[in-house]
């Protein structure tokens, strides 16, 4: 039996009679708080009352105005394959702040290194991409200096910084996801929004995200009307598909199992279960939240669920964030462990050649700020 998030054994799960945190009222007066703060630093920087500049490299920004789960580093992954398409001689970098890590400064990432140095989605990153420069920072403006300095690229695209405001980008792309509306949502604590949904209209370009069928024009107008987007903003939309199984250790491709233990660590753990079992039987599924640093006594776990019973599983499930961690671990479970990567899907190929072909003509035509 698959396990949900309102089983017993679930980390993930709300207890039966307590309410969710946007229920709670204390989280009002709270998310109103982180809003007006959130509210003033904008307006500093508007004002010019705080710094922003332009980086030592064109910088193509990709973000969100809600924390996890709009599927950045997927977007990140198909969208530095369709830069490199439309321009090979142009070489691209890809910096990202390194959720998740305890180190601190600007590191580059190296393929064999582990989450605790560089975070799981730059490790992801760097290991799908062996010949692009992957590099890690929290000052985004730094980090584009490092990368410059070191001539390993031209322009740079950045996994999150929309609210990084000290950098003020070539290009940015915002991130909306389908399924959890920014104009019904809250703000942290209460709800997801880290940012103001009004700040959509400073990105040059929107997708929604998870979108699991093309968009009608209908549907892309509302879509408009609905996030006050301008006319001269670029709307895309997506949607995300499961790649082939490949083993984590081998490398290799691996074939559906009939029975899997699911692992994951991610914002939308039931979208994962979800395309999981159109291909095979979840036997049981661990959830854990997002960028969850796995322990060995977990992966005893994971193993002992998939070989007990009359019908064991056949192997153990992740995502590829999960993996960078499991894999971190020492020593391997005695089950197989089969790693499944998200591909993102572009419904609309006109929209995206608009896309690219904006990015194209503002990084040509970008200048870098010469103080730095």
């Amino acid at each position: 039996m698959a396990l949900s998030r309102t089983s017993p054994n679930n980390p993930l799960q709300n207890r039966k009679g307590i309410p969710a945190p946007r229920d709670l009222w204390w989280w009002g007066p709270v998310a109103a708080l982180f809003k007006a703060v959130v509210r003033l630093r904008h307006l500093a920087y508007d004002l010019g009352l705080r710094n922003s500049k332009k980086g030592a490299l064109p910088s193509v920004v990709l973000g969100n105005i809600t924390v996890g789960g709009t599927g950045k580093t997927p977007h990140v992954k198909a969208l530095l394959l369709a830069l490199k398409a439309a321009n090979p001689d142009r070489r691209w970098a890809i910096l990202s702040r390194g959720y998740g890590r305890k180190t601190k400064g600007y590191l580059e990432v190296q393929r064999g290194g582990v989450p605790d140095e560089f975070g799981d989605e730059p490790l992801e990153l760097a290991r799908r991409f062996p010949g692009v420069h992957v590099a890690v920072c929290e000052d985004r403006r730094t980090g584009i200096a490092s990368i410059r300095a070191s001539g390993a690229a031209d322009a740079v695209l950045l996994d999150d910084g929309f609210q990084h405001r000290r950098l003020k980008a070539t290009y940015s792309i915002v991130l909306v996801d389908a399924t959890q509306p920014v104009d019904r949502d809250h703000f942290l604590p209460r709800g997801r929004l880290r940012d103001l949904p009004e700040r959509l209209t400073a990105a040059d370009a929107i997708i929604i995200s998870r979108c699991p069928d093309a968009l009608t024009k209908g549907d892309l107008r509302l879509w408009r009307h609905r996030l006050h987007l301008k006319p001269d903003q670029l709307l895309l939309h997506s949607g995300t598909m499961g790649e082939e199984l490949r083993n984590m250790h081998t490398k290799r491709y691996a074939a559906w199992p009939r029975r899997c233990i699911a692992v994951s660590g991610i914002a939308h753990p039931a979208q994962f279960e979800a395309g999981l079992s159109r291909n095979c039987q979840v036997v049981r599924h661990f959830a854990y939240p997002d960028h969850h640093s796995f322990t060995r006594e977990e992966m005893q776990e994971w193993t002992a669920a998939a070989t007990e019973g009359d019908f064991p599983a056949e192997a153990i499930i992740t995502t590829e964030k999960d993996a960078s961690r499991i894999r971190a671990l020492q020593g391997t479970p005695e089950v197989p462990v089969l790693v499944l990567g998200m591909q993102v899907k572009w419904w609309d190929e006109d929209a995206l050649q608009q896309l690219l072909t904006s990015i194209s003509a503002r990084v040509d035509a970008s200048t870098v700020d010469p103080d730095i």
